[in-house]
């Protein structure tokens, strides 16, 4: 990591601070080291839409490559919404370069909501077959969901009025589902797919029994699926009675 200090007008009151993340990777096959020296060089030209590359430099030194990137200050990726566009512009991407990696720890998320790529030596030559085996196998079940419940095939949600309710409601939704969300003004309530509901407690008791049923239908469709050794399994305890909060504030 790396600081830098600038002192404005000899005094220590303004201070700026510059922290930046610094990775050596060493090779035994300079073949290998050229490779990814290479992938690298090419990664600063790329554009990967709505997911960001941080600002970096790159020096080869003997046997090792050394690069140095912006610090992203944020969190890592959680929700549906999140590993949708993942998926879209990593995974999918007309490209035979991308990036592997599928943890969420290689992804971050800053104030703006804008997302990262931050483990920039996963990025290489990774045809769609390999990145796709690697992603489902990483994310099984969800998996399952984002290549199934996307683009038209979201769930299409409005949500009226702004409070406390309103974002819990809205953070549920963007975690555990693929979802088209509309803000709009007005008194609490909640529209998912046509039907009208008009407290929290009804959106997230009809969510968990949505829930369920779309693991289950994935269970049905097991046979039909490239996922059919992904079995469903019990619900998301997010959706169990005693430990849902309904009580906000």
């Amino acid at each position: 990591m790396t600081y830098s200090r600038k002192i404005i007008d000899g005094k220590g009151d303004n201070v700026v601070y510059t922290l930046t993340l610094r990775k050596e990777i060493l090779f035994a096959d300079g073949l290998d080291q050229h490779d990814k020296y290479e992938d690298l060089k090419r990664l600063q030209q790329e554009n990967f839409n709505r997911v960001k590359i941080p600002k970096f430099t790159l020096k080869w030194d003997g046997n090792s490559l050394i690069y140095e990137s912006e610090f992203i200050n944020g969190d890592f990726v959680t929700s549906i919404q999140d590993y949708n566009i993942l998926y879209e512009d990593i995974v999918l991407r007309d490209s035979d370069y991308s990036f592997i990696g599928s943890n969420r720890k290689n992804f971050i998320k800053d104030y703006r909501g804008d997302i990262y790529a931050v483990d920039l030596d996963e990025y290489g030559l990774y045809p769609y077959e390999v990145r796709k085996k690697k992603w489902d196998n990483a994310l099984k079940y969800y998996a399952c969901i984002l290549e199934h419940y996307r683009g038209a095939n979201q769930l299409q949600v409005e949500i009226y009025g702004d409070g406390q309710c309103q974002t819990k409601l809205k953070q549920v939704i963007e975690t555990m589902f693929s979802a088209d969300i509309k803000e709009l003004p007005g008194d609490f309530a909640c529209v998912i797919d046509g039907k009208r509901l008009s407290t929290l407690q009804e959106a997230l008791d009809y969510l968990r029994d949505l829930y369920s049923e779309i693991r289950i239908q994935m269970k049905l469709d097991a046979g039909k699926s490239d996922h059919h050794h992904y079995n469903a399994g019990k619900e998301s305890s997010l959706f169990d009675r005693n430990n849902r909060t309904l009580s906000i504030g």
